[in-house]
């Protein structure tokens, strides 16, 4: 791991998050800790190379938790069949593609806790149907870049007032 600061996991200590100081910080912490990306995420140039390098498989079961939604279902929002997901061990790296997209999954997590304020009532709104989306639920946008930038653009519209 390289650089100092050891960012904790949100699922095991939440309250850790909220006195994370950047977006950077915050995704580290929703990926599952430091520890567990094996990374301190300091810039968009620590993203572009985690994304080259893979990160462990264990960070898709953290974002899962947070998502409240199966490993199955996980799979389908990263487009990797299950069972090559079920073959995989916790530490083996994940392919360039997977890695991006849980690295845009984990941006829209951070930007939803602060957004509403919690993970529990991020992780409601995203399994509510909503007129903005054409009555579909914001969790199933997240599996492609146009879905999780429609989602982060509903949750910018949130934060600024505007009916979403």
């Amino acid at each position: 791991m390289k650089n100092q600061q050891h960012i904790k996991n949100i699922i095991k200590e939440p309250q850790a998050f909220y006195g994370l100081q950047n977006k950077y910080q915050r995704i580290t912490s929703v990926l599952g800790g430091s520890i567990a990306v094996g990374y301190n995420i300091n810039s968009d140039m620590d993203l572009i190379e985690i994304t080259r390098k893979g990160l462990p498989k264990s960070v898709i079961q953290t974002i899962s938790t947070i998502l409240s939604i199966s490993m199955e279902k996980m799979s389908q929002l990263l487009h990797v069949s299950h069972r090559t997901l079920q073959r995989k061990s916790d530490t083996d790296l994940l392919n360039v593609y997977p890695t991006e997209q849980i690295l845009e999954i984990a941006d829209v997590i951070s930007m939803g806790i602060e957004v509403f304020g919690s993970i529990d009532m991020f992780t409601k709104w995203l399994h509510l149907e909503l007129r903005h989306l054409n009555y579909k639920k914001p969790i199933e946008y997240l599996d492609t870049t146009f879905g999780v930038a429609l989602v982060k653009d509903t949750l910018g519209r949130i934060e600024h007032g505007i009916y979403s």
